[in-house]
């Protein structure tokens, strides 16, 4: 439902795990103290303030801004464990100030995110709060990415994928030349192919890596998430002009 003042959906609706933070925010503020005292033993504790944000996902920010730290925290961990909090505000200062920290704190704030509760309520939140990347179009000037697909589709998976949307992205990005974003079901290839002067068979290989990732879902291993999984990889590597496209795409 709207607020019929503001327009708002209420939150309730999407995000009904959230309770009323502010009875949370003392305890916070003490655990951030803590983990500023561990880190920075002989350095006066600046004013903390912790608040939760609704940020699309698992994000959190720590800054300082006049001698007053400022903590933003994902409003996902409005419940989260103690233990778990005061992991985070060892990572979060550890950041900021450039400090190292055991890795046992790192594992235990993947293994609580990792877990399949906290994944549902990231998905719901990026579901409901973020910003979709603009899908532009499936045909470019040189080549169209729906005949691509199809192709691969039936050349290597015997036409089992099932397609998503596809678009060629906005700019012609060297740093991400293809991606599958799972939320919104879309792959997106970067422009930067969309060029006589670029072979096909790195542009197949581009689309083809994306389909893999639609195939191959994620994996929870050791308290990280793994992407590329063994399996992935082999059949990754039964692309025809796997060599060739990863020696030219260097070049980029």
């Amino acid at each position: 439902m709207r607020d019929q003042a503001t327009g708002i959906r209420d939150r309730g609706e999407l995000f009904s795990w959230i309770p009323d933070p502010w009875p949370l925010m003392h305890d916070l503020e003490l655990i951030f103290r803590a983990a500023h005292r561990r880190l920075r033993p002989r350095t006066p504790v600046p004013e903390i303030k912790v608040e939760f944000f609704p940020f699309a996902g698992l994000n959190h920010t720590a800054r300082l801004h006049e001698s007053r730290l400022i903590i933003r925290l994902s409003d996902i961990f409005t419940d989260a464990p103690s233990e778990v909090c005061y992991s985070l505000a060892l990572i979060l200062l550890a950041k900021l100030y450039r400090k190292k920290i055991d890795s046992v704190y790192h594992r235990r704030y993947r293994i609580f995110i990792l877990s399949d509760e906290i994944q549902e309520r990231a998905r719901i939140a990026r579901n409901g709060r973020c910003r979709i990347m603009r899908a532009t179009t499936s045909l470019g000037r040189h080549c169209d990415l729906n005949v691509l697909f199809d192709r691969l589709n039936e050349q290597y998976f015997g036409g089992s994928i099932d397609k998503p949307r596809l678009s060629w992205s906005a700019k012609k990005s060297r740093y991400v030349l293809g991606r599958y974003d799972a939320t919104h079901q879309t792959i997106f290839i970067s422009r930067v192919f969309d060029t006589t002067n670029v072979p096909l068979y790195v542009v197949e290989y581009v689309m083809f890596h994306e389909m893999l990732h639609v195939k191959h879902q994620s994996r929870v291993h050791d308290s990280r998430v793994i992407a590329h999984t063994p399996e992935f990889k082999i059949e990754e590597r039964g692309f025809s002009h796997y060599r060739e496209a990863k020696v030219w795409l260097k070049r980029i």
